[in-house]
């Protein structure tokens, strides 16, 4: 009978090491959740910033161009 007490004792032992865990697994999963919000919102920023960076590539490109067509260079 002391040995069923004996194994009881180490199944909760065992429980609570598993909580513990779990626990600590969920706390990592916040934080990476946090994580990847920060990164996207960044990724966003960046890719707005590329999108605009673009365009004024494209209109120095385009008003080069009609800089020489005016002037008759072409």
């Amino acid at each position: 009978m002391e040995d069923v007490y004996v194994k009881i004792d180490s199944l909760k032992a065992e429980q609570k090491e598993i909580m513990r865990d779990i626990r600590n697994l969920e706390t990592r999963t916040t934080i990476n959740e946090k994580d990847i919000s920060t990164i996207n919102k960044q990724l966003e920023k960046i890719s707005l910033n590329t999108t605009w960076i673009l365009r004024i590539v494209i209109s120095a490109i385009v008003m080069a161009i009609l800089g020489l067509i005016l002037k008759g260079g072409i």
